[in-house]
């Protein structure tokens, strides 16, 4: 039995479900869903540009510590 409809993961079946559960919806609530899930991925796009820029300054400034650190390390030489 090779049922290629079949979906293969669970993230398959919620999807499947949304889409077979938002074909009845009317066409309104539809654009209205789209809308607003455009604006959650905006934000969603903005909230990781901001983690991500927060984590560069977070790593400058822990490579600048370590060069700190080693610059005022007594050398062998000293």
């Amino acid at each position: 039995m090779n049922d290629e409809s079949k979906p293969i993961s669970a993230f398959d079946e919620i999807c499947h479900l949304t889409i077979k559960t938002m074909h009845s919806m009317d066409m309104e609530t539809l654009l209205r869903l789209r809308k607003q899930a455009t604006r959650e991925l905006d934000r969603a796009k903005l909230t990781k540009g901001c983690i991500e820029a927060a984590l560069a300054l977070k790593q400058e400034g822990q490579e600048r510590e370590e060069q700190e650190a080693d610059a005022n390390q007594p050398s062998l030489l000293d």
